[in-house]
């Protein structure tokens, strides 16, 4: 629903723009769509940022939120004095360029919205870059947000280049042009948005489709998933520090490719996160069955080959350091 709603108000944008440039905003019936489009502006923004969390987090929309509508309720008061207008004094201002006149503060609308924007696209990525999700969600959501950041973008682009007087009115259709393409985009994966979650690999529907001649049947693949696990949980490979992808794809007689697609699509991690999982699996074994053991002792016995990576892979997994889990689990009280 809030994607959906990102994706409507685009589209009055795109209607805005078209009222605009063809000069039929200067209609009497067309002319109180002047000024909406900051409004759509600063929407877009927290909209982006909610369903970003909504999609990455279990967390829902409550009344607290509506602190993200400040900068609405900001551009509405500050344009309040043009809207109140009647509709002949609209069209007097709009044709004599003197809109300004009834806004407060018109010198900074335009760099409030462009920082509510870098504001909320660095909020997102920042809250959301280390979360704890499958590989093919985060990539959804790096898309998302990388589609929104290249809009953010091209508005800067036009209102500096605007200011110094660099672009024409064909610069400001291309500039559309490039908007409508990375929207384009955040469209197409959002049809496709379901699948996705139901843990089909985002590769497989990419416009290139990076497994799609691989030859790998449905029924091979999973016959490929079993043969891993069974591997896995029998030989232990990932106690080898030094296991790469090459390494286990011939152990498994796979080529490399085949390999590190079945990971993906079966268990929608990477190749190092999976061998990682678990050897976190084995040093949370190791610290509640080995207390002689020290901290050092797990790392290697585990299959890390450093204390940093260790520490940073477990306190992800875990959401705390050993010597916490440790405590934790063997005296709960």
């Amino acid at each position: 629903m809030i994607l959906g709603t990102y994706l409507i108000l685009f589209s009055l944008n795109l209607i805005y723009n078209v009222l605009y440039w063809s000069e039929l905003m200067y209609k009497p019936e067309n002319i109180h769509f002047y000024g909406v489009l900051i409004i759509l502006w600063v929407l877009y923004p927290p909209l982006m940022y909610l369903y970003a969390r909504s999609v990455l987090t279990t967390k829902v929309i409550s009344l607290k939120d509506s602190i993200h509508l400040a900068p609405l309720f900001i551009v509405i008061w500050v344009y309040f004095p043009f809207y109140i207008l009647g509709t002949t004094e609209k069209l007097e201002a709009l044709k004599n360029g003197t809109v300004g006149a009834y806004l407060r503060y018109p010198q900074y609308i335009v760099w409030g919205v462009i920082l509510v924007m870098v504001f909320y696209t660095l909020l997102t990525y920042f809250t959301h870059r280390n979360r704890k999700v499958g590989l093919n969600k985060k990539r959804w959501f790096l898309w998302v947000l990388g589609s929104f950041a290249c809009y953010v973008n091209a508005m800067i682009i036009y209102f500096i280049f605007s200011r110094l007087g660099l672009i024409s009115t064909e610069h400001d259709y291309f500039i559309m042009y490039t908007i409508i393409l990375f929207i384009g985009l955040m469209v197409y994966f959002g049809i496709m948005q379901p699948e996705i979650f139901e843990g089909r690999s985002m590769n497989s529907i990419l416009p290139f489709k990076k497994y799609q001649k691989t030859g790998l049947s449905e029924a091979h693949s999973q016959e490929l998933k079993l043969q891993l696990i069974s591997y896995f949980d029998t030989s232990k490979p990932y106690l080898k520090s030094d296991l790469r992808l090459s390494d286990l794809a011939e152990q498994l007689n796979l080529s490399r490719h085949h390999t590190s697609q079945i990971i993906n699509e079966h268990f929608d991690v990477t190749f190092f996160d999976f061998i990682n999982n678990y050897r976190i699996e084995e040093a949370k074994n190791l610290l509640l069955e080995a207390a002689h053991l020290s901290i050092t002792d797990v790392i290697y016995s585990s299959g890390f080959n450093n204390r940093v990576s260790f520490y940073k892979t477990f306190k992800k997994h875990t959401g705390m350091t050993p010597s916490v889990f440790k405590s934790k689990n063997i005296n709960p009280s």
